[in-house]
């Protein structure tokens, strides 16, 4: 992999008003970037304006932001990845903050914590980033101060080892998740954030995506935390078969008999279930630990930059 190198990803769809902007803001901030932006189904002018603006045009046709990012990942061998949304509201000076940070401290993903004036988000957006950073926190124990934001940094080690699933706007919480699990370094960094281009529509359906969102949150919940998954369902439903099973076992004592089997059959097949929750959990981690530690076997053959390179692209950097 050539060392010191950058590509600047764009994803779009339908920013034909304030994509050849973005491409000449980024192309003068980091002119020895390479400033690639994926054209995911416009039905506009969007990949004529930013070809026109000088930036390389990829193409997507499947909708969904994390497809296009993932269409993308697949041509890029560069050492960093700095993605952005092409709708001109993270500005050039907020990425290279990141870069600064990098430049610091290297991480393997730095995201841009979003800061405007409260009248540039949407109070419904607001809560639901608050709520479903703190079902990240107590689910991964790791809470984001900004858990959606379209600015992030990626190392050739993190983007080069890391698939991405989702199809849309899940895309920010998959990466986050990702890192979490597989034990990237992660950092974040405040940076400006401003109001969209002028006349440009935002694509996201605060409850249609919300949903997806907190579906995409259950799905990893089941697949990188099995054994909580699966032990929380079980222990439920043994709560439900102890407390149904509670009556006939209370009748026995008193009496000697059973006589509400129903309910004592009930009481049993719950608590039955629980148990085989509780196997399934526990054998699904186990299948996860085996192939965590044969991912961190396989990602220790990726050739770090050396110091050499790492102190050239500093330079790089600082120019």
């Amino acid at each position: 992999m050539n060392p010191s190198t950058l590509t600047v990803l764009i994803p779009c769809l339908n920013e034909e008003l304030g994509i050849a902007e973005v491409v000449r803001e980024y192309s003068r901030a980091f002119p020895y970037a390479e400033i690639l932006v994926v054209d995911n189904g416009s039905e506009d002018s969007t990949a004529d304006a930013a070809r026109e603006a000088g930036a390389l045009v990829l193409k997507e046709r499947r909708r969904g932001k994390a497809r296009a990012v993932a269409t993308a990942l697949e041509q890029i061998d560069t050492d960093l990845v700095l993605m952005v949304d092409g709708d001109g509201s993270y500005p050039a000076a907020g990425a290279r903050l990141l870069l600064d940070q990098f430049q610091r401290e290297p991480a393997d993903m730095i995201s841009g914590i979003r800061s405007a004036q409260d009248d540039v988000f949407r109070p419904l957006h607001q809560w639901g980033m608050s709520v479903f950073a703190s079902v990240l926190n107590l689910v991964f124990g790791f809470k984001p101060l900004d858990l959606f934001s379209g600015l992030r940094l990626l190392s050739g080690r993190f983007y080069q080892h890391v698939p991405v699933l989702s199809r849309g706007f899940e895309l920010e919480i998959e990466l986050t998740i990702q890192a979490i699990d597989k034990g990237f370094s992660l950092a974040e960094v405040p940076v400006p954030f401003c109001s969209r281009t002028g006349g440009s529509r935002s694509k996201l359906r605060t409850v249609h995506d919300g949903l997806r969102i907190l579906r995409l949150l259950a799905v990893l919940f089941r697949d990188y935390r099995p054994f909580a998954f699966f032990g929380t369902l079980g222990g439920l439903l043994a709560f439900a078969g102890l407390t149904a099973g509670s009556l006939p076992i209370a009748e026995f004592f008193r009496t000697g008999q059973v006589g509400r089997f129903p309910l004592a059959i009930l009481a049993a097949s719950l608590v039955s279930l629980a148990i085989l929750l509780a196997l399934i959990g526990t054998v699904l981690q186990a299948n996860l630990r085996y192939h965590r530690e044969a991912y961190h076997i396989q990602l220790r053959k990726f050739r770090a930059p050396s110091r050499r390179e790492q102190r050239s692209f500093a330079r790089v950097l600082a120019s």
